[in-house]
């Protein structure tokens, strides 16, 4: 058999290691190439000094000092000109830890599938939510938002990770947390709780220090092995030649297989991606990042099957919204704040369970105000995001995180969350998560007065 495979990420730093070719997958025939995947800070700090404060419930206070501890350490590591000041800083980074889940391993029963017999997985959940505000030394706020980081992975009775895809947020953390970035299967290791808690703070921290400072992350990705054009384009990425890898995975003869030419796609959204990290300005980077998401969703939709495909989805859609609202705090008007007479607006209902998200106060002044009706409409409606279509992301079996990710960056929504609307959902098998984040998604839209 032929063998089709991956690349991903920025195009900086490049370390290659050829492997044998071993049939149309990835398994243990790849050739790994280490890329540098750079992100700009979304906010400017006022001064060079800086204090972290994190606090949490009184169970969690453990949890809030490690917190605190490598939030510091991640936003000073890479910029000499920033120190810590705990008397009178420029700014100040106040997070609050909103909701830390551990629970026990959830047994999961395993139907016969083909020559597979019937067998129980272990299930293990995570997640950690912290909710952050910069502020100047003046109060000025610099930026605020909630993060939400999740692990849900599967494990046979072997300890063989059988999840469909692997956590994207999360992969780079694993191999931090390893201590050996070439480790292919480290994910493929169920974790220990202590190992999960901090798999979930690392990830955290990154996500907070990605907002407030730039950031550098290297990225083990991988280039599928095989004769002809394919294998020309390996060549070229692996060389930094993203361009025309670019040109020469566009112009290849697809594949008459879908799941075959799934590859292919895939390595086009790999070199689009990569560009993207490479451009020199952020409306550049957008217009390679769109690109290599629509390309991921090609690759997926013709083989679902593929976990390692999902990943690189989940990483391109976090840095398209990184870039978005980067693209926002430089067009956005700053807030003439009103005099402390003046009446505000009065609020209408809010929809029952609808959290909304924290947004930059220097940026954004939410209405408080909601539509009677229980259906928003955001931007063009023949382009948005429907019910529909996360029930069906849902019945192709795509991962909650990754649906959840789609409702927070997609161009434009147009959800139903009346109360028929939501059961519906619900008798769908759509997870409180993903209906938790498509109300926040309302609640946003509302707030931007789209």
């Amino acid at each position: 058999m032929k063998m089709r495979g991956t690349a991903t990420a920025a195009a900086l730093a490049f370390a290659a290691i050829g492997l044998p070719v071993q049939g149309q997958n990835f398994g243990m025939a790849k050739t790994k190439v280490t890329l540098q995947r750079k992100l700009p800070a979304l906010y400017h700090l006022p001064g060079n000094t800086i204090r972290v404060r994190v606090t949490g419930h009184a169970d969690e206070a453990d949890l809030a000092n490690d917190l605190q501890s490598l939030l510091e350490t991640e936003l000073l590591k890479d910029n000499p000109q920033l120190q810590d000041d705990e008397n009178d800083p420029a700014e100040t980074v106040h997070c609050q830890i909103t909701n830390y889940a551990h629970p026990a391993p959830i047994l999961v029963k395993q139907p016969a599938i083909g020559n597979q017999p019937a067998g129980v997985n272990t299930r293990i959940t995570g997640q950690l939510s912290v909710s952050f505000q910069a502020k100047a030394r003046d109060g000025r706020m610099l930026g605020s938002d909630n993060v939400q980081v999740n692990y849900d992975q599967q494990f046979d009775s072997t300890g063989a990770n059988v999840s469909h895809g692997i956590m994207g947020s999360l992969h780079n953390s694993w191999h931090r947390l390893k201590g050996n970035s070439g480790n292919d299967d480290a994910e493929a290791q169920a974790p220990t709780p202590a190992e999960l808690r901090s798999l979930l703070l690392d990830s955290a921290v990154h996500r907070i220090a990605e907002n407030i400072v730039n950031t550098s992350e290297s990225i083990d990705v991988f280039l599928a092995k095989d004769k002809g054009p394919i294998d020309e384009g390996d060549k070229e990425a692996e060389a930094g030649l993203w361009q025309r890898a670019l040109e020469t995975f566009e112009t290849a003869q697809p594949l008459s297989k879908r799941e075959d030419d799934a590859y292919r796609l895939y390595d086009i959204g790999v070199a689009n991606e990569a560009l993207g990290y490479a451009a020199e300005d952020s409306k550049s980077a957008m217009k390679f990042l769109e690109e290599a998401a629509i390309d991921y969703g090609k690759a997926i939709d013709a083989k679902p099957s593929e976990k390692y495909f999902l990943g690189p989805q989940k990483r391109i859609e976090t840095a398209i919204t990184h870039y978005r609202k980067l693209e926002q705090e430089k067009t956005a008007p700053p807030v003439v704040v009103a005099a402390a007479t003046s009446s505000p607006p009065s609020p209408a209902p809010n929809p029952a369970g609808a959290t909304p998200k924290v947004v930059p106060a220097v940026r954004h002044a939410s209405t408080g105000t909601t539509p009677r009706s229980g259906t928003i409409h955001s931007g063009h409606a023949e382009r948005a995001l429907t019910n529909a279509q996360i029930i069906a992301m849902v019945k192709a079996g795509v991962a909650d995180d990754t649906i959840a990710q789609s409702v927070r960056t997609a161009k434009a929504v147009d959800f139903d969350l009346s109360s028929e609307a939501r059961r519906r959902l619900e008798e769908s098998g759509v997870s409180p998560a993903v209906v938790n984040a498509m109300k926040i998604r309302w609640a946003h839209e509302l707030s931007s007065g789209n």
